[in-house]
């Protein structure tokens, strides 16, 4: 079976220690006909090459089953949507949340920057919404709140298809695009000591509004 590993942040580095569409594109373009598994351990990072990674592996010929490993979060989480199968980790996580941006300029660069973070958002929720049947309005308030999923909870919500045992491996998730991010010693290593910590989070993140 071909197989993609996506474990780094997504987008260009000038260091090549990244996962770029180009870079996804060129080993897409050597692989023989097949299955094609896609691994995913990765915080995110650039939302177009998210989209383009994501539309590469959809127009893939052969079945995809995309294996969250670890972490997708952010534009890693819009990636592991492509496959014909998600299957998690049972002590992985995916995140999704609003896209973030960094903007200077004139009060109308600023506008324009809002107006194009607002269309970018359309785009993800469009493609959440078109693997979980789950309504805009909901996937919307979703990403506001930034919310994190095990296993159990990405497939209660059509964002995973399959969960299996797996060993604990989250990637590093100090990124200037996630606000929430739990400390890798505080994640537990199973689904519902996750889902009782997940509920414990959120409420201290609400009581600090």
């Amino acid at each position: 079976m071909n197989e993609l590993l996506i474990y780094s942040d997504i987008g260009y580095s000038f260091f090549g220690d990244s996962v770029s569409a180009i870079s996804v594109k060129a080993q897409l373009d050597k692989m023989p006909a097949g299955e094609l598994s896609v691994r995913i351990n990765s915080p995110g990072g650039s939302v177009f090459d998210g989209f383009a990674i994501y539309n590469l592996i959809k127009q893939y010929a052969g079945d995809v089953t995309v294996y969250v490993d670890g972490l997708a979060a952010s534009a890693a989480s819009v990636i592991a949507m492509a496959g014909d199968k998600i299957v998690m980790a049972d002590n992985a996580l995916m995140m999704i949340h609003d896209p973030w941006a960094m903007s200077m300029g004139s009060a109308d660069e600023m506008r324009q920057a809002a107006s194009l973070l607002d269309k970018i958002k359309d785009s993800i929720v469009g493609t959440y919404a078109t693997r979980t049947g789950m309504g805009a309005e909901e996937i919307s308030a979703m990403m506001v709140a930034e919310t994190w999923m095990n296993a159990t909870e990405a497939k209660e919500l059509g964002f995973a298809t399959d969960s299996v045992d797996g060993g604990q491996s989250v990637s590093n998730l100090a990124k200037p695009w996630i606000r929430n991010a739990p400390k890798p010693e505080q994640i537990p290593e199973n689904a519902q000591a996750q889902t009782a910590w997940r509920i414990a989070l959120e409420k201290r993140r609400l009581d600090l509004r």
